[in-house]
């Protein structure tokens, strides 16, 4: 019966999904994109993530308020439920470096040492590029912890 759940869920959000994507809305939220987990708004000048995702959400509360080299900065999280949370972080924009450049090794080892659990490795041990993005400097950033 949960995977029916989980399936029913991802297909057609609960309402306090929708509920928390309308609230955001209602803030000026601009839509920026979406995953499997949930979808991301720009709010003033911070980003502004529902997410689905109960992992990301106990790493989001771990390195909240937390200086980190490789992950975006976390301000606020909100739990909703065990399943569902709203994550205010830094603006981030597009990665335009070398994806070579990107190094698993060094952002795996801050991960370890915060004990958290990004989402970062693709297929064949490639970097999901998709979740790496860059800070106004260039320095590469995590956006799905």
């Amino acid at each position: 019966m949960k995977i029916l759940q989980l399936i029913k869920e991802i297909i057609s959000p609960t309402q306090q999904y929708q509920d928390a994507v309308e609230k955001i809305k209602q803030q000026g939220g601009k839509f920026l994109g979406s995953g499997d987990y949930g979808a991301a708004f720009l709010v003033g000048n911070k980003v502004v993530k529902v997410t689905t995702d109960s992992e990301e959400l106990e790493d989001a509360q771990k390195i909240k308020g937390v200086t980190t080299k490789y992950f975006v900065h976390i301000y606020d999280v909100q739990v909703i439920n065990e399943k569902l949370g709203i994550i205010t972080m830094e603006r981030l924009y597009p990665y335009t470096a070398d994806p070579n450049d990107v190094s698993l090794e060094k952002i795996q080892q801050e991960a370890d040492d915060l004990d958290i659990y990004p989402d970062i490795e693709g297929s064949q041990g490639m970097v999901r590029l998709s979740n790496i993005m860059q800070d106004r400097k260039g320095n590469i950033k995590v956006i799905d912890v």
